[in-house]
């Protein structure tokens, strides 16, 4: 699938894959096509500063922005970070 697509309904549930393979979390909903990513409540570290999702942010969920996206298969969403 092209990064690049909109995201709908169908990427709820997907996994959400740094690129150095450790999952972040999953795909929890979509609205107006931004995609929103529930992350394991023990994922930490560079990833997710990269993301924007550290410091003074204390959500379990947050926007994924389309310019972190790698690639997208049937099941995952793999990050260029």
């Amino acid at each position: 699938m092209d990064s690049n697509a909109d995201f709908t309904d169908k990427q709820v549930g997907k996994r959400v894959v740094a690129a150095n393979g450790i999952e972040v979390g999953v795909v929890k909903t979509v609205r107006n096509g931004t995609r929103y990513v529930e992350v394991g409540s023990d994922v930490r570290g560079e990833t997710t500063i990269e993301l924007g999702w550290d410091g003074t942010v204390h959500h379990s969920v947050h926007e994924l922005k389309r310019q972190f996206i790698a690639d997208i298969t049937d099941d995952t969403i793999r990050l260029s970070v």
